[in-house]
């Protein structure tokens, strides 16, 4: 008993709630729960998946200690800290017997404006960029179809339905990643910026504290493969 106070007492102990968006939670809720059973074996996780202006409002009512944003907007009350940075790309069926190498040149955003496009809906992080730095330039993407998670995305493109906007994460961890090219988009370069949310109203527990590390440290190792 007296042991278990003294986790108790050094905050390694109780429960973290943390948000991930769909297309993180894909990639990270293994290796990061693996990670945080080894680290913190007396406290618990608990993981859920959100958009992100709902994980941000979570994160002011309490139900979330932490979450894993796309592009957050400003929030009073909300901290952010940069996590990692994905660059999109244009993904598109690979012609049978086509060589990987060399790798298909990049295409200017001008020209990824007149290929339709499987496209997730609105508020989705990569929709509302796609459609933001098009109107940079005064153009609106081609819409072939609206459809949410990269899984039904891909099978899509594979299909011939259009072009996708996806990261190289999303692709590699696929169930055929060989089914498609990759094309960086250039001119400007699109990229998306993940970053970890806390709330500045709650004071964070040691626990969360190294949750923040294990998020950091897995999403690193992921992000960077």
């Amino acid at each position: 008993a007296r042991e278990e106070l003294g986790r108790v007492r050094s905050g390694l102990a109780g429960r973290v709630a943390l948000g991930l968006p769909p297309s993180v939670a894909r990639v990270l809720t293994v290796p990061l729960t693996r990670a945080f059973r080894q680290r913190l074996p007396e406290a618990q996780l608990s993981i859920s998946e959100g958009l992100s202006t709902a994980m941000q409002e979570n994160l002011h009512n309490g139900r979330l200690d932490i979450a894993v944003l796309y592009n957050p907007s400003p929030m009073a009350g909300i901290e952010h800290q940069p996590l990692v940075e994905e660059e999109l790309l244009l993904v598109q069926p690979r012609p049978p017997g086509l060589q990987e190498d060399p790798p298909p040149p990049s295409m200017p955003l001008s020209e990824v404006a007149s290929l339709p496009l499987v496209i997730p809906s609105r508020p989705n992080a990569i929709r509302m960029q796609v459609e933001s730095a098009l109107a940079d330039l005064g153009l609106k993407p081609a819409i072939a179809l609206e459809i949410d998670g990269p899984a039904a995305i891909l099978e899509l493109v594979a299909d011939g339905a259009g072009s996708a906007v996806l990261s190289h994460i999303a692709v590699q961890t696929s169930a055929r990643p060989q089914a498609y090219t990759l094309r960086p988009i250039g001119t400007p370069r699109l990229c998306s910026r993940l970053s970890i949310a806390i709330s500045s109203q709650r004071p964070t527990t040691l626990t969360q504290q190294a949750t923040l590390e294990l998020i950091e440290q897995t999403a690193g190792h992921l992000f960077a493969a």
